[in-house]
């Protein structure tokens, strides 16, 4: 397989992060069955992460939990900014 470019993967995995966390993933909340779109989502991007770092040199243990750790960021940045937009809801 052949390896992405460090800037390439770096940069996008940002823009996944925010956009994703920020933009996207409140508003499929907020849907009907939205949740599971989500969870769809987070599994490919942790496909997509863990591809990112292997040719990174990380133990299988390693890049699991950076992997792990990569993809769950935008999930946890989008249920906050999702219970903070909930009306009358603290």
């Amino acid at each position: 397989m052949p390896a992405v470019p460090t800037g390439f993967a770096g940069a996008l995995t940002i823009a996944l992060i925010v956009g994703l966390g920020i933009f996207v993933y409140p508003w499929l909340l907020a849907l009907r069955g939205g949740k599971w779109i989500v969870a769809g989502v987070t599994a490919l991007l942790a496909a997509l992460f863990y591809v990112f770092d292997a040719g990174s040199g990380l133990s299988g243990a390693a890049a699991l939990a950076v992997t792990a750790g990569l993809a769950l960021a935008p999930l946890a940045a989008g249920v906050i900014v999702w219970r903070l937009q909930r009306p009358g809801k603290p």
